[in-house]
């Protein structure tokens, strides 16, 4: 035990992490446009978060010997530089100019989970033949790809930059530090327009921006990842001290916005559905979303850097609400034909038998189909939680597979412990609900609402989904 205590507290203290807003999926941009008599220069920065910089690590080392050499680093970033310059365009009064690629270099930082990040600079330059007019500049590198995307404009050594769209200082110190005021909504800029002339330009002093935060390392810690990541030795202590840590994180991960809690309250509610149907509803949701994250880790190890994830999550989105909205549209009609036919077994004689002095929602209600129920816990854990994929990852770089295998089992299991608590409330408290004094036509109605109330959460969820992918 006394061995185990420094290693425990090393979890604890990783467990308390904040994770970067900008995800794991992110490819940052950053421009920076300086002009001087007879000369552009743009520096061009990427910074790529874990799961592009894994996928790129494998396309830099050509020769698959888990290493990078100087000749692979040499020959990646000159392709790099290459494609990075027909991706950008740069014109003065609509005469185009040919940038030239120049000094690059190739960071691995330290990342989530054991996973690196890559930071890549390149240099370019172009030949100016006038001193003065106006300057566009659009970069479309990585289109498509989330992350921040800045661009800054200035002059230098008797050029002015003037009417520009673009600030002349950065926010991000050339995406080495992000501002906490953007983290939330971070930049999209992939164009610049300017104009250019002679002179002295004013003094930047009144432009500078507070440092920014979560700068290196500690800018990409998790929660989760950081319990793989840990260099403890793993001992029985810790690895039931991680395994409990990731199965609360998933607890409260279940506890954020989504997951299905909406759905599953008014599934079982509405079904008359049993502990026995909650507990079921809750294995499928571990099963479904640990079999999620294996099989979008097996596929991006086997598909490296020719997939994108980031594209899969909306449309897996996209998926389980339709799942959801086809439960929900069949169970009304269900449950309207059943509640519709509900008021002629009133003239039945065992209703003559006592008074009712409250209603009670019809026995001969649609029974709790299996189906339906495996149907909601699929579409519950469809969509792999993006930590949990890092750690993934992470057990494969840092030969911990076993270890990263069961603590996205312990996270799974902790997500559905909510959903199965939630579930068995309401199955419980259904009871409260059918003592009601409600009206008769009310209270066979209500699994027909419950029933409108799934079909709603499915198509907020395609919706949600679909503005997402920018449908």
């Amino acid at each position: 035990m006394k061995t185990a205590a420094p290693a425990l507290a090393a979890v604890l203290v990783a467990a308390v992490a904040h994770a970067h807003p900008l995800g794991n999926f992110t490819i940052n941009r950053y421009a920076a446009l300086r002009v001087e008599p007879g000369a552009f220069n743009v520096r061009y920065v990427v910074d790529m978060a874990e799961i592009p910089a894994f996928q790129e690590l494998a396309v830099i080392d050509a020769n698959g010997d888990q290493t990078l050499d100087d000749g692979e680093q040499r020959a990646y970033l000159a392709r790099t530089a290459s494609a990075l310059a027909r991706h950008l365009t740069l014109a003065v009064d609509g005469a185009p100019l040919t940038l030239t690629p120049g000094a690059t270099s190739l960071e691995r930082l330290p990342g989530a989970g054991g996973l690196p990040t890559l930071r890549i600079e390149a240099w370019f330059s172009a030949r100016l033949g006038t001193s003065e007019g106006a300057v566009e500049f659009h970069d479309t590198n990585f289109a498509g790809r989330p992350g921040w995307q800045e661009v800054v404009a200035d002059g230098v050594g008797g050029a002015v930059v003037s009417a520009s769209t673009v600030p002349r200082v950065d926010r991000s110190r050339a995406l080495r530090a992000y501002p906490q005021d953007l983290l939330a909504s971070p930049p999209q800029v992939t164009e610049a327009r300017f104009r250019i002339a002679p002179g002295e330009p004013p003094p930047t002093g009144g432009e500078r921006i507070a440092a920014g935060t979560r700068a290196g390392a500690a800018r990409f810690g998790d929660r989760l990842t950081e319990l793989i990541a840990t260099g403890a030795p793993l001992e029985p202590w810790l690895i039931l001290t991680s395994l409990l840590l990731a199965a609360g994180l998933g607890a409260l991960h279940a506890l954020s916005p989504g997951h299905g809690k909406t759905v599953v309250g008014a599934y079982l509610v509405g079904s008359r559905g049993t502990a026995r149907h909650a507990v079921f509803l809750g294995f499928v949701v571990t099963a479904t979303h640990t079999i999620g994250v294996y099989l979008l880790g097996l596929f991006m190890l086997t598909a490296r850097a020719s997939v994108m994830p980031e594209r899969f999550f909306p449309w897996i989105s996209v998926a389980s609400g339709l799942v959801v909205l086809a439960v929900g549209a069949s169970l009304a009609a269900q449950r309207l034909e059943a509640a519709s036919a509900g008021h002629h077994h009133h003239d039945h004689p065992h209703h003559h038998e006592h008074d009712h002095d409250h209603v009670h929602l019809p026995a001969d209600g649609t029974p709790v189909g299996w189906r339906s129920l495996l149907a909601l816990g699929v579409s519950g854990g469809l969509l792999p939680c993006p930590s949990a994929l890092v750690v993934m990852l992470g057990a494969i770089v840092l030969g911990r597979i076993a270890f990263g295998l069961l603590l996205i089992v312990a996270f799974s299991a902790g997500l559905a412990t909510v959903l199965t608590a939630i579930g068995l409330a309401l199955v419980y408290a259904r009871g409260l609900f059918e003592r009601l004094p409600l009206d008769g036509r009310l209270a066979r109605f209500a699994p027909v609402a419950s029933a409108l109330v799934i079909s709603a959460a499915g198509l907020a969820i395609v919706l949600e989904a679909l503005a997402r992918i920018g449908l």
